[in-house]
């Protein structure tokens, strides 16, 4: 099973703001130093620095705060990043409350139908999920897709993620066919958007192939677990250094 906060819709902000970090010319503001910064940080906690990366945040919530104010919308990808890196530190308190702060900033500056909206409640979804607190939990990925739906259409990729997290939402409580149901969906999702050979899909695969065994549709789980096996091994032998 795979829980995780999300960082797609932060990223998706700063490609949206253009970002000075892949510029000639150095940042002229604030928040294009706080940019810069939240991408170092990110940069760090894929080579698993995170310290080092928790410091960055922190120092680029800062400046956001100072030349933003304390309820600005740019605040959104410093309070995402941290609270992805309290979340797999399994500090799920504080990534509770820097989700729950990001979702009021968002709801305020851009509505409650947004897609980084979205992006918020899916992450206070998942620290809920992780914790056992199921009845927190699927009102939040609920809301989260329908506005993903909404926004980005029935087929997005972050459709995907959030059909994904309610379908392990649902295999925790012993909702094997809805759950199923959701893999289904999110796998035709993914095959359409990154290709039947791509990781992800894999991934899925499997997830949806575990939820059949519970369904005692064997046969078709172990079909389903042999195609994401090759699959991350032709993607092994093309990238020996994945």
């Amino acid at each position: 099973m795979h829980i995780r906060v999300c960082l797609a819709g932060t990223l998706v902000w700063i490609a949206l703001r253009g970002s000075p970090a892949f510029s000639q010319e150095p940042p002229r503001t604030a928040e294009d130093e706080a940019i810069v910064l939240i991408e170092t940080a990110r940069g760090c906690r894929e080579r698993g620095f995170d310290s080092r990366a928790e410091a960055l945040y922190r120092l680029a919530l800062a400046k956001i705060e100072k030349a933003s104010g304390h309820d600005s919308v740019n605040l959104t990808p410093a309070l995402n990043g941290l609270a992805e890196l309290c979340f797999n530190q399994r500090r799920y308190s504080e990534a509770e409350s820097l989700s729950l702060r990001s979702a009021s900033v968002v709801e305020s500056g851009l509505g409650p139908r947004h897609p980084l909206c979205a992006t918020a409640l899916q992450n206070l979804a998942a620290i809920y999920h992780v914790q056992g607190q199921y009845a927190k939990a699927e009102p939040l990925y609920l809301r989260a897709l329908a506005i993903r739906e909404e926004a980005l259409g029935a087929g997005h990729p972050f459709v995907a993620a959030t059909l994904a997290g309610l379908a392990e939402l649902d295999r925790a409580q012993g909702g094997y066919e809805l759950a199923a149901a959701r893999y289904a969906r999110a796998l035709q999702i993914r095959e359409d958007a990154f290709g039947a050979e791509d990781p992800r899909v894999a991934e899925t695969l499997a997830n949806y192939a575990a939820v059949l065994r519970n369904t005692r549709h064997r046969r078709e789980a172990a079909a389903l677990r042999a195609r994401s096996r090759a699959i991350l091994a032709r993607a092994a032998f093309r990238d020996p250094d994945r």
